[in-house]
């Protein structure tokens, strides 16, 4: 008797097993075929213009910023990777979790995809998948990579999925100047508005810089997210001289929602690569 209940609880094991593999397998085919709808078009001559970042018609502290953070404004690239990891919390309350994020950018178009890995240990995993590429706007957290625990389409999607590339910009912030859908302000000497344009109507972002001229913090204004209010502040630090861009080599993100705030996600930069 003993030895059939092992060999049952033996066979749910590797069953399950298999079951997390297929799935994450899947989850990753996912990600592959959303980069490549994206890259369709692409050509090594892609590179995008932005006005002079000498311009007075820039804000003095987002106009010293750019001065600072890119090496060349000829030639920037269309396409960026992106990989960063670090601790996500899943619930409002609970702990925090590892995670590694892996995005692709089409800054030409303004899409991008990330796949989001949030490990609880060697067996337990949840998926995130951001899109956003054309009208197809999807925000998906999976628990075991398939079961959704939530889902977010469309235009409820459309405000959270822009103001995560506002945030995730700071690693190629040529993106702040290149884009139609950006306004952006002067507030004072060190703080920037940004006017983010959505079909729902403007949402803004202040833009706060340190004394070396460097991006510190971005904080956006409130918006309409699956029902909910929500905000979000992400906060830089330790930044690095990459190919004579400056980056930051760490990022906090906060989030409140229907007024509780907490840390959404820590992390530190694992990788960049400008196409």
């Amino acid at each position: 008797m003993l030895k059939k209940i092992f060999i049952l609880l033996l066979l749910l094991i590797i069953s399950f097993s298999l079951y997390t593999v297929l799935a994450n397998i899947y989850l990753d085919r996912q990600y592959k075929q959303d980069v490549s709808s994206m890259q369709r078009r692409y050509t090594l001559s892609d590179n995008i213009t932005i006005p002079n970042p000498n311009s007075i018609s820039i804000p003095s502290s987002l106009r010293r910023y750019i001065q600072l953070s890119i090496p060349d404004r000829n030639n920037l690239s269309t396409y960026v990777n992106l990989n960063y990891s670090g601790k996500f919390r899943k619930d409002k309350y609970g702990e925090m979790y590892d995670f590694k994020v892996k995005s692709f950018y089409n800054l030409k178009n303004e899409e991008f995809v990330s796949e989001w890995f949030i490990d609880e240990n060697r067996i337990i995993f949840d998926k995130l998948r951001e899109v956003s590429i054309g009208e197809n706007q999807i925000y998906e957290f999976k628990y075991l990579g398939v079961k959704n625990e939530r889902e977010v389409y469309g235009q409820a999607a459309r405000n959270f999925l822009g103001s995560r590339m506002i945030i995730d910009a700071v690693y190629f912030p040529y993106y702040y100047l290149s884009s139609e859908n950006i306004d952006y302000k002067y507030m004072s000497n060190n703080r920037t508005l940004l006017e983010l344009d959505t079909d729902t109507g403007k949402i803004n972002f202040v833009l706060e810089f340190n004394d070396d001229g460097l991006l510190s913090t971005i904080t956006s204004g409130k918006f309409s997210f699956d029902g909910n209010s929500v905000s979000l502040k992400a906060s830089y630090n330790d930044y690095i001289d990459y190919k004579n861009y400056y980056l930051p080599g760490s990022i906090i993100v906060e989030i409140e929602n229907n007024f509780d705030k907490y840390i959404l996600y820590e992390a530190n930069l694992d990788s960049v690569v400008y196409r």
